[in-house]
Order: C-alpha cells, then sequence, then structure tokens
C-alpha cells in the first residue's frame, strides 16, 4: 500500500484496496485497475474474499473457468464476455465485439437479436437453456463495469515499473516525483515524509551543493534551489554558473562573486532563512544583519572589475560579520517555512512528538487510515 507516486494507484482508497488485497501476481495490479472505478468497486470486496478463500469461487459452468479463474469468477473484463460468448455460442470475435459494443452503449435493440442468437448457439453447442439465460443475463448485468483488459495491463505495466523503481532505487525515484510536483506543497511534504521514514536523509538547500531541482547526494536527497519561493530559474542559473569555477567561501565571497543586479537583496534574503547558507555560517540572524556590508563590498570591488584577479580570494575582502544573537528556533521555522512552504532543518513537534505518541495521539494521516478501516 505504499504506493504514492506509483501510476493508477497512489489514492488513499487504492492504498487501502491494496493493503487488503496484498498483491501476489501482475494479474491482481491489472484487476484493480479494471476494478477501481465507478460501478465495479462494489466487486473489489469479493474478488478480495475468493483470492484469500474466504469465500468460494462460484461457476455458471465449467467451461468457463479458464476464462474467469484469473479474477477468481468475477467479470471484470470486456474481453471476458467475448471468450465467454466465443466459447458457448460459437460467436467469431468479430461478432463477439458486436455484443460487447451492444453491452457496453446499453443498445437493447442490438442486444435482443444477439440474446436470441447467444442462447441459439449455446443449445446448438449443447448447453441447457437456462445456463445460457443465465450467462447472458450476467453479461448484461455487467454492462455498467466492462473495463477493457488490454488499456487495465498497459497501466499496469507502468504501474509495476514504477513500484520496481520505487522498491528497488528509493532515492531516484523521489528526487524525480519531487522535483516533478515542486510547487506542490502538500505532495512535496507526502514524498519527503516516506523518505525520511525510509530512512533517507533529507539535506536543506545549500548555496555550494544544490542544483534547481532536488538531487541524490551520498544517498540522501538534497533540496534544490527552486524549493525556494521568489527564486526564479534565471536567478538560479545565474548562481550556477558563477559556482562552476569555485565555491563559495563565505556570503561576501557570494555577493562579490554573483551579478546584484539579477541576485538581489530580496532572493539572497531568501537563501539565508532556507538556511542555504548554514554551512557558511550556522546564524541565520548574522548573516542577514551582515547583508547590506557584504552587497556593499561586493559592489565596490566590482567597480574594479578589471583588477579583482590581482587579489587573492578573502584577502580582497573585510569578511566582518556583524554579529548578533541567533533567532528563537521557533521563530527561525516559521521563517523557513515562509520561504520553503515546509519546516527542513527540524519540525516545531520534533522534541515532543514521542511524549505527544503516549497520550495516544495521530498524525492527521494515521486518523484518517483509521478513519477508513
Amino acid at each position: 500500500g505504499e504506493t504514492n507516486g506509483v501510476f493508477q494507484l497512489e489514492s488513499q482508497g487504492m492504498q487501502k484496496v491494496l493493503r487488503e488485497l496484498r498483491p501476489t501476481n501482475f494479474e491482481d495490479i491489472v484487476a484493480v485497475n479494471a476494478l477501481y472505478r465507478p460501478g465495479p468497486m462494489e466487486f473489489i470486496p469479493t474478488y478480495i474474499e475468493r483470492k484469500h478463500k474466504k469465500k468460494e469461487i462460484p461457476h455458471l459452468h465449467p467451461d468457463l473457468t479458464s476464462i474467469l479463474e484469473k479474477t477468481y469468477g468475477v467479470l471484470v473484463y470486456q474481453e471476458q464476455i467475448m471468450q465467454i460468448v466465443h466459447k458457448m455460442a460459437g460467436f467469431t470475435y468479430g461478432e463477439a465485439d458486436i455484443l460487447r459494443r451492444a453491452v457496453s452503449k446499453k443498445d437493447k435493440t442490438l442486444l435482443m437479436e444477439n440474446k436470441q442468437k447467444f442462447i441459439n448457439g449455446s443449445l446448438k453447442n449443447g448447453y441447457h437453456n437456462q445456463t445460457a439465460e443465465e450467462v447472458f443475463d450476467w453479461i448484461v448485468r455487467f454492462s455498467n463495469y466492462g473495463f477493457n483488459r488490454s488499456h487495465a495491463v498497459a497501466y499496469s505495466v507502468i504501474a509495476y515499473q514504477l513500484a520496481y523503481l520505487k522498491a528497488n532505487y528509493p532515492v531516484a525515484f523521489f528526487i524525480e516525483m519531487l522535483s516533478m510536483h515542486m510547487g506542490n506543497t502538500e505532495k512535496t511534504q507526502i514524498y519527503l515524509r516516506e523518505a525520511k521514514n525510509r530512512n533517507i536523509a533529507v539535506l536543506p538547500p545549500s548555496i555550494n551543493h544544490s542544483i534547481g531541482k532536488f538531487k541524490a547526494e551520498n544517498g540522501s536527497i538534497r533540496i534544490g534551489l527552486n524549493v525556494i519561493k521568489g527564486i526564479g530559474f534565471q536567478a538560479v542559473q545565474t548562481i550556477l554558473d558563477v559556482r562552476k569555477n569555485q565555491r563559495f567561501k563565505n556570503l561576501f565571497d557570494f555577493c562579490l562573486r554573483v551579478p546584484l543586479q539579477k541576485i538581489n537583496r530580496t532572493i539572497i534574503e531568501s537563501l539565508i532563512l532556507a538556511g542555504a547558507f548554514d554551512e557558511l555560517h550556522d546564524n541565520r540572524a548574522t548573516l542577514l544583519a551582515s547583508l547590506d556590508e557584504a552587497m556593499e563590498q561586493g559592489e565596490l570591488f566590482r567597480e574594479f572589475d578589471d583588477q579583482i584577479h590581482f587579489f587573492e580570494g578573502d584577502l580582497a575582502l573585510d569578511v566582518s560579520y556583524t554579529e548578533t544573537d541567533p533567532y528563537p528556533i521557533m521563530k527561525q521555522l516559521m521563517m523557513e517555512k515562509e520561504v520553503i512552504g515546509f519546516f527542513v532543518s527540524t519540525h516545531p513537534l520534533a522534541q515532543v512528538r514521542d511524549k505527544i505518541r503516549k497520550y495516544g495521539y495521530v498524525s492527521i494521516e494515521q486518523a484518517n487510515q483509521l478513519k477508513q478501516k
């Protein structure tokens, strides 16, 4: 049931079905893809109970066993209709397809014509009239539910491939899911939470290590700079282009090397509040207090652009931070969430979560799952 990000299988309802079904083969995935729609959903409990041998599988006739055994006697696919009428009444597959379309479109005139043809063909092939009537009525009742098996198989192949990648290459899987849903805070939090539950470390945005999107870094997930609000593609690309030659040494070095016309104060503030400079200086309040001085030095040295190559890195800069008290942890976290959309460095409940659980409180997601049960 851990199918977040798996094509066709990621809704909460589908996850609940998969936990109850416990698929053991590819056919289970195909069937659940076909059944999980308005109408045929009512047959899902029957399919599950028969699969786990909690209910007997009824047989309208032994000749239909080979057609229905894969779906535990539940009529799931339109193709099964075609196989049944071919087997019992000798319909060609062209004729069977006409009947299938009549059933799908509820064409009563065409249905009655085909019913008589089906019964006559069944009698000719040695079946009892009552059996033929029962089977045809069963097919008509199915008319609201039939799904094209070939579509269900195609969907299920993609679902299986994604599930395989998620199970065997989770870091790569989560990175692509997170990058695809960048900007969707709810989806991002779901995938990050699941990654953490799999003991995959989630690393904060970094001015020296992040790229635009999420990326793998030593078996961990590094958050990309594009996640930070107000930082567009062009700004990120500018930072990456400047960084190609050499990593940034400190905030002053950053302000010297990036074009401040493109990377303005608002962008740098957001980078600081998101924790992107934490590896260079771990006090975000100090970084913000020093930002004006860093930008002024950057502009000053930029005026002597032709002479910068004579200086050697920090020797050209007066790296003197305006030291201030760090922000209280809650204030820092709320500012972090403001620019990223979610908490990264820690969580307001991190220190008390175990105590809360001891008192019986659960997450909203867990509460919803319990409610569904």
